[in-house]
């Protein structure tokens, strides 16, 4: 039996911008929405995605999460000096 409730899920959300999640048959809604003083929270886009694509869409998300960390520490280990290590010499 199919259901026709919407599930609403936590939003996420930085100083000034916000993502909803919904859930609505078998679909999910991703809507991204920006704050704008005087104005609050305006929708900019929202986004259906079909239930066969979620799988897709959750690897696409993670592969570009996995990608932006290995640069962040790549970045963070060329800017960090290396240390010297002086060897006693033996005669």
């Amino acid at each position: 039996m199919q259901s026709n409730i919407a599930t609403n899920l936590s939003p996420i959300t930085s100083e000034n911008k916000k993502v909803e999640v919904s859930l609505e048959n078998d679909q999910a809604f991703i809507k991204l929405s920006s704050w704008f003083e005087g104005l609050g929270w305006c929708g900019q886009k929202t986004l259906q995605i079909d239930a066969e694509m979620l799988d897709d869409l959750h690897r696409a998300i993670t592969s570009a999460r996995y990608k932006i960390n290995k640069q962040k520490s790549t970045a963070t280990q060329e800017n960090t000096p290396s240390k010297i290590i002086d060897f006693p010499i033996f005669s």
